[in-house]
């Protein structure tokens, strides 16, 4: 891994990208990872990741209305030029490869139902394999919008807030380092301690990486517990774009357990309020401008993430 340090990071992130729309950056990519590579090709990904810049320029000014359909045709623009430029040819891709669904009863705009369509030729999948995720979705049944939201960890806290009877599935992180070795410690209320011990025990790996967690108290008397890692246990974390490690838990789904790469869950999220604010407006139109909930204001803070 490469560390840049910047003053404007995503000003030199939209600068790499937009490197590949260049046929000769192209061709030099193509090249050193041997792969042969047609102008059609080349075409189609110099436009899709055009496409994806002014998108999410677009995005920056428009209002909740219809930020999240910008930004999911940015990303998926984006997403799309990437797995070509990786694969040197055209991906054939026939829809989405999801779709969502209204339920009868619908308090929050999370409650949005998400199938999963189209295996070999969804998009979702197209690029989830890309990416180095190989899982049939469409074999885990539907899905609730929130359980994307619930595992993204920048908006863990507004989550938590928002969705009172449901619970974020990140444990964040603080490390500290003793005479004896790495300890993490997760905080917890008295009164969600026995959902904080579950969710770590559904992080995919937590018994071979750590001991079994001990309580603690601070000088402040705030509960959390202390995770000490094996003699040979891997480090498991994952780190936010803040920079703070954090744990993520699974879902069971049809009664098998999957973690899907946060970048699919913020994809799915994207595609979620994209359709709610296109083709359902009735209930998009409604939330943005009377919102009592407090669930805007997650949402909110969930699309400026994806323009950052």
């Amino acid at each position: 891994m490469i560390t840049y340090f910047s003053e404007n990071p995503e000003n030199d992130l939209w600068r790499e990208i937009l490197q590949y729309t260049y046929e000769a950056n192209i061709k030099r990519y193509s090249k050193k990872h041997e792969k042969e590579i047609d102008e059609d090709t080349i075409a189609c990904i110099a436009g899709s990741l055009l496409q994806a810049y002014e998108y999410y320029k677009s995005a920056k000014e428009a209002n909740l209305q219809i930020a999240p359909l910008l930004l999911y045709y940015g990303s998926t623009n984006l997403l799309y030029g990437m797995a070509n430029l990786i694969k040197g040819e055209i991906n054939h891709i026939e829809n989405h490869g999801m779709k969502i669904f209204i339920p009868d009863e619908m308090e929050f705009i999370a409650d949005t139902d998400v199938r999963f369509l189209s295996h070999e030729t969804g998009g979702v999948h197209v690029i989830a394999r890309i990416l180095g995720f190989n899982d049939d979705l469409t074999g885990f049944g539907d899905w609730k919008t929130r359980d994307f939201l619930d595992s993204i960890a920048e908006i863990s806290r507004e989550y938590n807030t928002c969705y009172e009877k449901y619970n974020s599935r990140i444990a964040m992180l603080e490390v500290i380092n003793t005479p004896e070795g790495k300890v993490e410690k997760v905080y917890f209320n008295e009164e969600n301690r026995q959902l904080t011990q579950q969710l770590l025990e559904n992080v995919t790996g937590f018994s071979k990486s750590y001991l079994h967690p001990v309580d603690s108290h601070d000088l402040s008397n705030n509960a959390f517990f202390i995770l000490r890692h094996k003699l040979n246990g891997k480090d498991i974390s994952e780190i936010s774009y803040s920079g703070q490690p954090f744990l993520r838990a699974s879902h069971t789904k049809n009664s098998k357990t999957i973690t899907l790469p946060t970048i699919l869950n913020m994809y799915i999220t994207l595609f979620s309020l994209a359709s709610l604010c296109r083709y359902y407006p009735e209930k998009w139109s409604p939330f943005v401008l009377k919102d009592t909930t407090g669930e805007r204001l997650l949402i909110e803070k969930f699309l400026f993430l994806q323009g950052e």
